[in-house]
């Protein structure tokens, strides 16, 4: 991790309460970050956290987002992607798994509730769909053996909603790449239907492990129906 990653990592974990120190040289580097980080932080608020006429269903168009927000959970981060290689950034990107598990709280309910999004204003928008996809493509089952999310989002993207497919929710003004931990209803992000069949059993594989000791629900019973019509569906693949 370089040491700008590695400042921002730090302080992304520091206690509450505790001061946060800056030194001259960060300085530059906040100036410069600050208008990313608040374009991200009002979409969150205006759009991820609020309805949608066209979201399919009640509620905010994330529903994690409003608690996380309202708890000071979501932590930002600006990754500077110019001059890096593929294997570079993917390590960055990668280190925030073991900085969201280590960020208080730990355990219980509340330590679900926290979220870093990663911004990558140095990402195109005609290269986000690229870039921004096949990061996600390469890290997601990391993230997900860890038992987190990693969710794309950037200005082109034509992921469709999962209660209406013409709506974009996935669309940001920035790329990004949002980490946070998996609850039992990110089933259905877990076995879309672009995702390889194998991919798909690894992600379920992990989905089940995380919430093997839970107790029984909707979820829980589609997910086992789900990783065994996908098992046979690899055997006859074969």
């Amino acid at each position: 991790m370089s040491t700008e990653e590695k400042s921002s990592a730090e302080k992304s974990s520091v206690p509450d309460g505790s001061p946060v120190l800056y030194r001259p040289e960060d300085l530059a580097r906040i100036t410069e970050d600050l208008p990313f980080i608040r374009t991200i932080a009002d979409w969150c608020t205006e759009f991820l956290s609020k309805p949608h006429p066209d979201l399919g269903r009640g509620g905010s168009v994330c529903p994690f987002i409003p608690r996380a927000l309202a708890m000071n959970r979501v932590s930002f981060v600006v990754l500077h992607t110019a001059n890096r290689t593929e294997a570079e950034i993917d390590g960055i990107i990668a280190s925030y798994r073991q900085t969201i598990l280590d960020m208080e709280p730990r355990s219980g309910q509340e330590a679900i509730d926290k979220a870093i999004m990663v911004i990558l204003p140095d990402v195109s928008g005609e290269d986000a769909a690229e870039v921004v996809d096949e990061t996600h493509r390469r890290l997601k089952a990391e993230f997900v053996a860890s038992g987190l999310m990693i969710g794309k989002f950037h200005p082109r993207s034509e992921q469709g909603g999962l209660h209406n497919p013409g709506f974009r929710p996935l669309r940001s003004p920035i790329p990004l790449l949002a980490i946070r931990h998996m609850v039992d209803s990110d089933l259905p992000f877990l076995n879309r239907v672009d995702d390889p069949v194998p991919d798909r059993i690894k992600f379920l594989e992990s989905y089940g492990q995380r919430f093997e000791d839970a107790e029984e629900s909707r979820w829980s019973e589609k997910g086992r129906a789900a990783i065994g019509e996908l098992r046979v569906r690899a055997e006859s693949d074969k």
